[in-house]
């Protein structure tokens, strides 16, 4: 995939768009529409209503802002290019400027997922301790590490990590598409471990852990109520932890076949592993379009309905922002929505049963009544 050509590369941009890169930059600026406004409004919401000022919304706040600035310095140079029919017809130093804080805002988004599943982590398992120790200090100190550590990694891609000269950061590949990307196989083999396997490997732990502790927190409420409202409401705390397999099979989806894709193309000699994607250009598109340039992008826009959306207090703020609040809701019901996944929620019903009876929640599954 990296062998070029003395073709004129400008000469491709003069081309009109063909019909399918049509659709597929009107599916980027769908995307890119639908970025700004899902993050905008999780922004907003925190902004405007008090309640929602608390310290785990900082985290979500956080990962809002990195998925808007994917949407606003990322996606404009993508859609460029599509216009293009995926040729890059900008600078070079548009292109490491493109390379560089593509992969700042992206680590960004990625670590904040991790802080997110950890921090729901020990609000749901040590709740108590949870409210004592999670304060505004540690959760700006989290924040400034995440944005750090992106920063650190986007600034890493400008150092030539392989042996040899390095390779152009433009040019044009052997199936005459001119191409705007980083030939570093060093590099993106430590990016795919650093900032995708092991990411991954935290979230799919502590978000399993948090499953388990959702089970035995619906199993206790279904015993101490046992009529059909409290099995309703184990019903309703059971279908909360599907928002669970949701975060981690669009994580999973979105991210891990890219940086397969990216990791083998640098690995595999182009005449061993894409001898076929010179022959047939269409099908080289076939697979980078969606997997190497939509599915990560598409995860920016997906992530205020995982993690606002399935949020009760955030869908309100949503309807009375959007005007959509069709009235108030009794308290009872109110009540009812919350899942045992929320920490206020862990916490009310731990003190409600800490004066009658003893509840030891561990991670060995067991709880003492």
């Amino acid at each position: 995939m990296n062998n070029t050509t003395t073709v004129d590369p400008f000469a491709l941009c003069k081309n009109p768009t063909s019909p399918w890169f049509i659709v597929y930059t009107t599916f980027l600026v769908l995307i890119l529409l639908a970025t700004l406004f899902g993050n905008g409004l999780v922004v907003l919401s925190v902004y405007v209503f008090a309640r929602l000022r608390r310290v785990s919304n900082m985290f979500i706040v956080s990962l809002a802002v990195s998925d808007l600035l994917v949407a606003l310095a990322s996606l404009p140079l993508r859609i460029d290019q599509s216009v293009h029919n995926m040729n890059w017809c900008s600078s070079t130093a548009t292109c490491v400027f493109w390379v560089s804080t593509d992969g700042i805002w992206s680590a960004a988004s990625i670590c904040n997922l991790v802080i997110i599943s950890i921090d729901r982590f020990l609000a749901i398992t040590k709740p108590f301790a949870y409210q004592e120790k999670m304060t505004k200090t540690v959760c700006l100190g989290l924040i400034t590490f995440v944005w750090v550590y992106a920063v650190t990694w986007g600034l890493l891609s400008l150092i030539y990590w392989s042996n040899g000269e390095e390779p152009a950061w433009t040019g044009v590949f052997s199936t005459g598409e001119h191409y705007c990307q980083k030939n570093d196989r060093f590099y993106y083999t430590a990016t795919f471990v650093f900032a995708i396997f092991i990411p991954l490997v935290i979230i799919i732990i502590t978000y399993a852990s948090i499953f388990k502790v959702a089970l035995m927190q619906a199993k206790m409420l279904a015993s101490q109520d046992p009529t059909r409202r409290g099995h309703r409401r184990s019903v309703r705390e059971l279908k909360a932890t599907k928002t669970i397999a949701i975060v981690i099979g669009v994580f999973v989806v979105c991210w891990l076949p890219a940086f397969v894709i990216i990791t083998i193309s640098l690995w595999c000699s182009p005449n061993d592993c894409f001898s076929g994607f010179a022959k047939y250009p269409a099908f080289s598109l076939a697979i980078r379009i969606p997997f190497v340039f939509v599915l990560p992008i598409l995860n920016s826009s997906v992530n205020p309905i995982i993690y606002a959306v399935y949020n009760k207090e955030f869908r309100d703020a949503f309807r009375k922002m959007l005007r959509l609040d069709s009235g108030r809701q009794s308290g009872a019901d109110y009540l009812e929505e919350y899942s045992c996944t929320e920490p206020t929620h862990v916490r009310r019903l731990l003190d409600s049963n800490s004066k009658g009876s003893r509840i030891d929640t561990n991670m060995n599954g067991g709880s003492k009544i």
